[in-house]
């Protein structure tokens, strides 16, 4: 068991966390917890699942680490048990390929760590490690709320504070936004937010900055709202968008800072050079030392039609690592290297005034270090209705999308390893299903659908032949010609997985239903289950269909060889409308080089799949 060739320094966040080790042979409980114990602040070791429940029930352990088959009670039934103390606790798996039903029920119980026997000790270690990693963040967070309640306590003190619905009816107002406006509560509760707005409020702001949140993007700007006496009250209002597990929006919360005392002699400034000598240049160089000042609470990047970086506010050099003035006159590319692909800047300046793009961008800081960040693109016109400059508002959402993608990752390796238990279990090789998927999600792209869909298509279609768990061995690994009737036992296995994968309520599950269930029908209706042709088969099933008939095949078998290029082209170009969708199979023939090249693991690892033939 080696595992020095490992960062240590990755290991380091065990020695914070206690652990508990089940496992019923005492050989691999002895030489397993020998190997652990050195990294973990604490380890606990049970013989059976009756004795970890015991020990779990007096110690809770931050980590449970089980075998399943094991005498008394096994191990799911102990992590049903333990679920049931702490529904939230860690717990990693350790099973043999051969547990297919347990696995099914691990899934059930939510579990979505597992190792598979023999262990091994690098990949259990780093494991831990990243579920250490989450554990420590737990509690860094829960250490953080009496803080934030601390924060809020100073918020409402310095600033107006307010919620609303997305439809914008107000729902809770601070102390401290009546002490300034002059309304009460009951006068504000249940009245729409842009009610407040100022009569010199341009009303097209508000709606613009409504349509924004309701996109699930934060809104930062300067408002002119009414106070009571209906006199001017100007804000700094930064506008969060709340999203539910589903990313609707729920509420937004609203943060103003009152500006009007700032604003009174910006108003006095306007009149003071307006009425100088000072010549236009002059003018126009105070007026943009004062917009900076009052733009000082936004992350702000501006650039010029040639994308060349004009000037930057303190917040966006504090995140992104340079200053001002080693921003300016750089092309944005340098820290926006996407830019070029996306063309967002040239879309700014090719529409009207009132066009506002946003989307997430990638940037670059110091030391390479990567952002992921919010950004709202707006376009700043001349006197003749030309963009002068584009300003870039951006907000930081780096960690929430990492949060996002390993969530993502484990679901992808989850299905994988599931895909792989029946693809040996049918004496095919693991490999398989990951070129399978590979070029699934390269034709998705080709075919038009967005990387979203792509991306679905892509981590479902492990899982197309899971019912296959459900066929016979005589059957599901005959060398020879199948029998009619064991060709009919053998087309269960649609069926068979459409109903394992069909009892779970969830986007990408019912994705990979639909694939296991339909990849076998044909586009001219001779296929099964059903006998369904064209677009009535699911589009994911139609492309899964073409990649694994690909794969097969591409790859040599015990009872046939390879086949190479030319006669797979020509079996494709054959079936072209008749077992395939001829859109997909055009898509194919004309991408070929770069299908093969992503087969044996040689395209470009982008999320477009750029050509390169």
């Amino acid at each position: 068991m080696n595992y020095l060739s490992m960062d240590m320094q990755t290991l380091e966040v065990l020695k914070y966390i206690s652990l508990l080790y089940v496992e019923d042979d005492a050989a691999t409980r002895e030489e397993l917890a020998m190997i652990l114990e050195p990294w973990l602040g604490e380890l606990h070791v049970a013989s059976d699942g009756q004795a970890g429940l015991a020990l779990y029930s007096q110690k809770l352990p931050d980590i449970v680490v089980t075998d399943i088959q094991m005498p008394k009670i096994n191990g799911l039934v102990m992590t049903g048990k333990i679920r049931g103390i702490v529904p939230g606790q860690a717990i990693v798996v350790v099973s043999a390929y051969n547990d297919v039903e347990y696995l099914f029920k691990a899934i059930e119980l939510g579990i979505d760590h597992y190792v598979t026997k023999p262990v091994s000790v690098e990949l259990l270690l780093k494991k831990l490690a990243a579920i250490a990693t989450g554990i420590l963040a737990v509690r860094e967070r829960e250490r953080n709320q009496t803080v934030l309640a601390q924060y809020k306590m100073l918020v409402d003190q310095a600033a107006n504070v307010s919620k609303f619905t997305p439809d914008g009816r107000i729902t809770y107002v601070n102390d401290k936004l009546c002490e300034i406006s002059g309304y009460k509560p009951e006068d504000l509760l249940g009245h729409h937010v842009l009610e407040l707005n100022h009569a010199s409020e341009p009303p097209d702001n508000g709606k613009a900055a409504m349509a924004q949140l309701l996109r699930g993007i934060p809104w930062t700007g300067i408002v002119r709202k009414r106070m009571r006496t209906g006199e001017l009250l100007v804000v700094e209002s930064s506008l969060v968008p709340i999203l539910d597990e589903h990313g609707a929006v729920t509420e937004v919360v609203s943060m103003d800072v009152d500006l009007t005392e700032h604003h009174r002699v910006y108003q006095n400034l306007v009149e003071t050079l307006s009425t100088s000598n000072r010549s236009f240049v002059e003018q126009r160089h105070f007026f943009a030392e004062y917009k900076r000042a009052l733009e000082l609470g936004s992350c702000i990047c501006v650039a010029d039609r040639q994308h060349r970086i004009i000037s930057t506010n303190q917040h966006f050099e504090n995140l992104i690592g340079y200053s001002a003035d080693e921003l300016k006159g750089r092309p944005v590319s340098e820290i926006m290297p996407d830019v070029s692909a996306d063309r967002c800047l040239d879309h700014v300046q090719q529409v009207n005034k009132e066009h506002f793009a946003s989307r997430s961008s990638r940037f670059v800081g110091r030391n390479g270090r990567e952002f992921q960040f919010s950004v709202g693109f707006v376009g700043v016109h001349n006197m003749a209705g030309e963009v002068d400059s584009i300003i870039m508002i951006c907000q930081d959402i780096t960690e929430s999308t990492r949060l996002s993608r390993e969530i993502s990752d484990t679901q992808r390796e989850l299905l994988f390893m599931l895909g792989e238990v029946v693809e040996t279990r049918s004496l095919e090789t693991g490999q398989h299903i990951r070129r399978v998927a590979k070029v699934a999600r390269f034709l998705a792209i080709k075919a038009g659908l967005s990387e979203d869909a792509a991306d679905l298509i892509e981590m479902a279609a492990p899982m197309h032949d899971i019912g296959k768990v459900g066929i016979a061995d005589a059957v599901l690994n005959k060398p020879g010609k199948l029998e009619p009737a064991e060709f009919e036992e053998m087309k269960k296995h649609s069926e068979i997985g459409f109903k394992i994968l069909g009892k779970v309520e969830h986007r990408l599950i019912g994705v990979a239903a639909a694939i296991a269930y339909e990849h076998h029908e044909r586009f001219d209706g001779l296929g099964y289950p059903n006998g369904i042709a064209g677009a009535n088969i699911s589009l994911e099933a139609r492309i899964v269909s073409i990649a694994d008939v690909l794969d097969a095949l591409a790859s040599s078998r015990s009872y046939k060889k390879a086949w190479d290029d030319e006669r797979m082209q020509a079996y494709f170009l054959a079936q072209r409308g008749l077992q395939f969708d001829p859109d997909l199979v055009d898509i194919l023939l004309a991408h070929w080089k770069t299908v093969q090249a992503l087969r044996h693991g040689n395209a470009p690892q982008n999320s477009s799949f750029g050509e390169f033939q």
